[in-house]
């Protein structure tokens, strides 16, 4: 062990000078010589693999570029994987294991990398660890890990916890210092938003080739979104986005017409969606737009929900029987489709997803505080399926996937406290953007917070029928979205009162 440190102590000896002079040199100049060493080195070795046809040698420039590009150009990093989120395709990598690509193996190079950047140059804002959506994030994902420990399935609940990990860090923490200049959430948007342009075409060619076919709309955008309802799901919240950047102030004349465009395919991709659950979250987001626009009181508001949560429960046993009176099933015929929403009586979506919040609750009563465990419910709800709520398209292998909800999910999962730490989380994002909209000096910037709270809205909405934070499709633009109105919140100028 003495001689192993003696000639350390010995190479760093001899090294010292190099060391020194390595510490004088600039960024710039460091990132050449690292390039041109690089590159001497791979064509050096390389020459040698040429006689072997050893071809598989070609892809190590391209990691050591994404490697390079990682530690020096993080903000590249993320705008490439933007642009890639729509696109990416969800693929078995081996017979139990799928990984949706590139993205995912991107997110967890980028998240290693970060990690050690963040790591070794000890520098990272703490008003950004210290912010309240951050610390609401922390027990969100603080309660996951607990429980992942007392999970019946660990595995399962550790997976489901890292991949929580890769869409954080990249999308949440490492992002928000970058929006310290605010034209970069502009351009993250973009680079997801064009993607998404591909997307919708893709499935509209799709559906007008089988001749708009009603049967057909629930898998025309596969294989880029699993169903009508992911894809449903992201459409409002771009659509809802899009929308500041038309009336924005700051948008000049052609950059108008192109947000007109995006707002028009994104509209199109929308209605031939056939998402109810997409449709109906716009309204909520309208609300909270024009409480903010009249100014109407907080105690108005309360009192309207209370009187309506009094009602129904005054008159709940009515209600459900003019529900069940209600037979029309999801149709082709927009009217009809919106008609469908109440019927919990035929409609098979409706009828699905009212017997897997049934056994939610169920597997909620036997583990109501510790759960069952992060991403175990599509393993284990098929014993909690009553015979009399299955629907047309129940198994009785109950292996059609999740809770259908961001809130019931979380609640089974992970008890009563990964519940609350959903609503904690949800409820101080649509504070936060409130907030800034209030007090921010810069219109534009007080208008954006409310705009990106407005998106993440369609989403809370729609995460009571629907949950998909588990997929990169809307994981990414759900904390880049997060992450902007912190950053906003942070960076902006500010009035000195409300």
């Amino acid at each position: 062990m003495r001689f192993l440190n003696q000639i350390i102590d010995y190479i760093k000896k001899i090294l010292s000078p190099l060391l020194g002079l390595w510490e004088r040199v600039n960024d710039r100049t460091k990132t050449i010589i690292i390039i041109s060493s690089l590159c001497a080195l791979f064509i050096g070795i390389g020459y040698s693999y040429i006689d072997y046809e050893y071809y598989i040698y070609g892809v190590v420039p391209i990691v050591l570029l994404l490697l390079l590009l990682y530690y020096y150009q993080l903000d590249k990093v993320l705008y490439l994987i933007a642009l890639l989120t729509p696109l990416s395709i969800n693929m078995l990598v081996s017979e139990t294991t799928a990984m949706t690509l590139p993205t995912e193996p991107l997110l967890i190079l980028f998240t290693l990398v970060f990690s050690i950047k963040v790591l070794v140059d000890g520098k990272y804002n703490t008003k950004i660890l210290t912010h309240p959506i951050s610390l609401a994030i922390a027990f969100y994902l603080f309660w996951m890990l607990i429980t992942s420990f007392t999970s019946i399935r660990p595995m399962v609940s550790f997976k489901f916890f890292a991949s929580k990990i890769f869409y954080i860090i990249p999308f949440y923490l490492a992002i928000i210092p970058l929006f310290a200049n605010f034209k970069r959430i502009k351009t993250t948007y973009i680079f997801y938003a064009i993607s998404l342009v591909f997307v919708v075409i893709y499935a509209t060619i799709s559906f007008a080739q089988k001749g708009f076919e009603f049967d057909e709309c629930f898998y025309i955008m596969q294989p880029f979104y699993n169903d009508h309802t992911a894809y449903g799901a992201i459409l409002a919240m771009f659509l809802t986005i899009t929308s500041f950047f038309i009336f924005s102030k700051s948008t000049n004349k052609w950059g108008r017409l192109f947000y007109i465009a995006l707002f028009g395919v994104f509209l199109t991709g929308l209605i031939l969606s056939y998402s109810r659950a997409a449709w109906m979250s716009i309204l909520p987001a309208i609300g909270i737009y024009l409480i903010l626009k009249f100014r109407i009181k907080l105690k108005l508001i309360l009192t309207v929900l209370f009187a309506g949560i009094l009602f129904f429960f005054a008159f709940q046993t009515p209600i459900l029987q003019l529900l069940e009176k209600n037979n029309q099933d999801s149709s082709g015929n927009i009217a009809e489709h919106i008609s469908s929403i109440s019927n919990i009586s035929t409609d098979a979506s409706n009828v699905e997803r009212l017997n897997r919040w049934a056994c939610a609750f169920r597997m909620f009563e036997e583990k109501p505080f510790l759960g069952w465990g992060p991403g175990t419910y599509q393993f284990e709800y098929a014993g909690y399926q009553k015979s009399y709520q299955l629907s047309t398209i129940s198994t009785n292998a109950g292996n059609l996937g999740n809770a259908h909800s961001e809130y019931f999910g979380p609640m089974t999962e992970s008890g009563v406290l990964g519940m609350i730490s959903v609503i904690i989380l949800f409820s101080t994002v649509i504070y936060t953007g409130i907030k800034v909209y209030k007090r921010a000096q810069n219109k534009t910037e007080g208008q954006l917070a409310i705009f990106l709270t407005m998106s993440l809205v369609t989403y809370y909405t729609h995460g009571v029928l629907n949950n998909f934070l588990d997929t990169d499709k809307l994981s990414i633009p759900f904390w880049f979205f997060t992450a902007a109105i912190v950053a906003l919140d942070i960076y902006s100028q500010k009035l000195e009162r409300i």
